[in-house]
């Protein structure tokens, strides 16, 4: 057996001593090793569990950190991709909205031009344009007595309108008439002035009044039944009342052409047509060489005791005119020749004529009337500065014709002066003599 010695100082010591009786050190024994060593591995499982304890509890944490940050996330997430959702349809929406918006303005503004046939907006245009004229002459004090005294004369034939174009119109009465040309957005009335009044102002004034209107719009030619157009695309348009039965594809004012021509110089359609073109021919040349009795002024309509009549006038003056009624659906129209000293109340002058027969003489040469007819215009639009170019050349004429005469009158004063005798008598001669 080995022998036990004091670390300390040697000294030797039983096997079971636990203190040094030399020194006093403090031996330990192999059994307190032993419980050390048990203590010692006690204490390192217990760190070890502690610790694995600690990592569990990191590891578990940090899951849970995971796990909720993962929640979060796809929480915020989901918020954020249903807030692009819902901006984004919102979005959408709105442009659909303003796209909306925007169709349906234009939408109202085509519907604008839809409503009503360019007939009813041409009345509509007309009364606005002569509503003060009805407030003076007829006492007219609101739109709807208004409405009922323009309805009121288009149906007495006081007032006619004729269709020039798919978008213009003549109104005529005894006193005169006015162009009206019905434009996208606006109506417009010309005469010596012009009116012009927009469309959305128009319908909001005679808006309610369009019943009463579209009677008179039946009166007018290329109108559609009543003037309110349809909405159905199998709409379609009915015969104008005021084209002649059997007036086939020609216009009142074709019609009132070939009548003038009928009763032309000439044996032959196309001997006629010639004739009137070189007449006319000169007409168009310098305002100096135009034959006052010889010019065709122009082609103009009106009405006499209720009876529309369109004429064609033969002079600057126009004192000279062929009238031609085209006495509505009849199938004769009328001639009639008026003039100084022929009334228009002589019907000894009037003479009933056959419109198909016209219609078959005339068809052939249709283009050619139609020529007739743009320079007849034209020269009534010339007429005025023609009258005003002539007076002022009268007027120089007569000028100088009154200078004249004076200055040989002054030559004349002049001549009678110098042929008057030489006065002899020298009154301040000295007389006195000198005896």
């Amino acid at each position: 057996m080995k022998k036990k010695f004091c670390p300390n100082c040697g000294h030797l010591l039983k096997q079971d001593a636990d203190f040094c009786p030399n020194c006093g050190f403090k031996v330990h024994s192999k059994k307190q090793k032993a419980n050390q060593r048990v203590n010692h591995t006690q204490r390192v499982q217990q760190i070890s569990k502690k610790r694995k304890s600690k990592l569990g509890i990191v590891i578990a944490s940090c899951i849970l950190l995971l796990l909720v940050g993962g929640i979060t996330g796809f929480y915020f997430y989901n918020q954020h991709n249903d807030q692009a959702a819902v901006t984004a349809h919102s979005k959408k929406g709105t442009k659909k909205k303003h796209s909306t918006v925007e169709k349906n303005t234009d939408k109202n503004k085509d519907s604008q031009n839809k409503d009503y046939s360019n007939a009813i907006w041409m009345l509509m245009g007309y009364m606005a344009y002569a509503r003060k004229n009805y407030e003076n002459g007829q006492n007219v004090t609101s739109t709807s007595e208004l409405v009922d005294a323009v309805v009121k004369d288009f149906k007495d034939d006081t007032l006619t309108a004729t269709k020039k174009s798919s978008t213009t119109y003549n109104v005529s009465n005894d006193y005169g008439d006015v162009d009206v040309e019905v434009k996208p957005s606006e109506v417009k009335v010309t005469n010596d002035g012009t009116t012009v009044t927009p469309k959305s102002e128009l319908k909001e004034i005679f808006n309610k009044y369009t019943t009463k209107i579209s009677p008179v719009v039946k009166k007018i030619a290329g109108e559609t039944d009543g003037g309110v157009k349809a909405t159905s695309n199998t709409s379609s348009t009915k015969k104008n009342a005021k084209s002649s039965k059997a007036d086939g594809t020609f216009s009142n004012e074709e019609m009132v052409v070939a009548a003038y021509l009928d009763e032309f110089s000439g044996d032959t359609p196309k001997d006629k047509i010639n004739n009137i073109k070189a007449i006319l021919e000169k007409d168009n040349s310098d305002v100096s060489k135009i034959p006052t009795d010889d010019y065709i002024s122009g082609l103009y309509s009106h009405t006499y005791k209720g009876k529309p009549y369109y004429s064609i006038a033969s002079n600057v003056a126009t004192s000279h005119y062929k009238i031609v009624y085209l006495n509505g659906d009849s199938d004769q129209y009328t001639t009639q020749i008026v003039a100084p000293g022929i009334s228009i109340d002589e019907d000894r002058y009037k003479k009933n004529k056959s419109k198909a027969d016209l219609v078959k003489k005339f068809k052939p040469y249709q283009q050619e009337i139609n020529e007739i007819l743009n320079e007849i215009k034209n020269n009534k639009d010339r007429l005025p500065s023609i009258i005003d170019e002539q007076t002022k050349q009268v007027e120089k004429e007569s000028k100088s014709e009154s200078n004249k005469k004076d200055s040989d009158e002054d030559e004349k004063n002049t001549d009678d002066s110098s042929d008057e005798p030489e006065d002899t008598n020298d009154t301040d001669e000295d007389t006195d003599a000198d005896y």
